[in-house]
């Protein structure tokens, strides 16, 4: 399936641009700093607000986009059960960076961070092994009819 030619990619930033957009402030309304919390520097809320929100708030436009319309992207050229697997770990790895970086931004101490970092990579570990196999899987079949 060829997307860039049938012009079917312009929904996705469709999608995705504003699901960033909107998903960016509410960051702040969702996690709010814990009280107490310590402002970091001026000179470094740039690529602060840059690392921990924006690109993880694009991410997960990206993924929401992926979610609405990457199903048909995943073919069936290898079990159903593989296919579905890799499209929920495709959309996993994208969505996961915009609630991941925000607990990591108001997290209370070491416990909070394994907690997070436990949960969250986890499972990006096991959705990348998961679209690994489907890689392989597909360069197999791709290889045995050719």
């Amino acid at each position: 399936m060829n997307l860039i030619n049938s012009g079917h990619w312009l929904k996705w930033p469709v999608v995705a641009v504003p699901v960033a957009a909107l998903v960016a402030p509410l960051s702040f309304v969702l996690w709010p700093a814990p009280p107490g919390a310590t402002a970091p520097p001026p000179s470094v809320l740039p690529a602060l607000v840059a690392i921990a929100v924006v690109i993880p708030a694009l991410s997960f436009g990206v993924g929401v986009a992926f979610a609405l319309f990457g199903r048909p992207l995943i073919d069936g050229g290898v079990s159903p059960a593989l296919s579905r697997a890799t499209y929920l770990s495709v959309a996993w790895l994208l969505l996961n960076w915009w609630p991941h970086s925000n607990f990591h931004r108001v997290a209370s101490g070491w416990q909070s961070i394994i907690a997070i970092d436990f949960a969250f990579h986890t499972t990006v570990i096991v959705a990348s092994v998961v679209v690994a196999a489907y890689c392989l899987e597909s360069a197999r079949g791709r290889a045995a009819a050719a």
